[in-house]
Order: C-alpha cells, then sequence, then structure tokens
C-alpha cells in the first residue's frame, strides 16, 4: 500500500456497523504512512471522538460536515431534534449533500466509503 494512499470512512452507518474491520484497515493503512480521514454528518464532541476512541480507529484527520457549515455560516431553516434529545440546526436543501465529495476532491481522498448515496452523485473519483 502506498504512503499517499487516503481513505475517507464515514462514522454512523460504516464505522459503527463494523467496527472491527475498520480498526484493521485504519490501522494497517496509518501504519503504512497513509492517512486516514473520518468524514461525520454530526458536530465532531468529545463524546464522538470517544466513541471513535473506543472502536479502535485510527485515523490521522477528522472532518464534520455540521461545524464546516456553522464554520462558513450557511443559510439555515430551523432546527432539528433527534431522539436523543440534541438539538441541532437544520440546512437548507442541497447544501450538506456535496460537503463530503467536495472535501475529499480537496484532500486528494483515494477512496471515501459512505452509507449514503445521494452523496455519489457528487464525487468524481
Amino acid at each position: 500500500m502506498s504512503k499517499n494512499f487516503k481513505l475517507g470512512l464515514d462514522l454512523h452507518g460504516v464505522i459503527d456497523s463494523i467496527p472491527d474491520e475498520f480498526k484493521f484497515l485504519s490501522n494497517a493503512i496509518v501504519s503504512a504512512g497513509g492517512e486516514v480521514h473520518i468524514l461525520t454528518g454530526g458536530s465532531w464532541t468529545d463524546e464522538l471522538e470517544n466513541q471513535v476512541i473506543s472502536y479502535g480507529i485510527r485515523w490521522t484527520h477528522k472532518f464534520s460536515v455540521y461545524d464546516h457549515l456553522i464554520e462558513i455560516d450557511s443559510n439555515t431553516i430551523g432546527e432539528i431534534q433527534f431522539p436523543d434529545g440534541t438539538i441541532q440546526k437544520k440546512f437548507e436543501n442541497g447544501c450538506w449533500d456535496h460537503i463530503k465529495a467536495d472535501y475529499c476532491r480537496k484532500h486528494n481522498i483515494s477512496l471515501h466509503i459512505d452509507d449514503t448515496l445521494i452523496y455519489n452523485d457528487f464525487f468524481t473519483t
């Protein structure tokens, strides 16, 4: 494996679905000098980071779509409450779906694994 290899992994629906397999894969890539980028829709909190650590995943970079949209002051259309009681801002339709693809292009990600098929429309690799 080339040390230039860069893997993007979604957290919810991917890493948390088969954490042992991604533990093995992420450790192999980082040990070989490659990069593992965790891309998540949720806000990157201490709780989220501890969840990833509990899976034994090694990563070199992390990226939150939600945090990015807040940072660039993207248009919001209200709030949404999740089953766990968490409340987050809700964004205009269409501003969310291309963010992971844009990140992967900007960072020359070799392969990104995600469980949201609509994102495929925005990837070019």
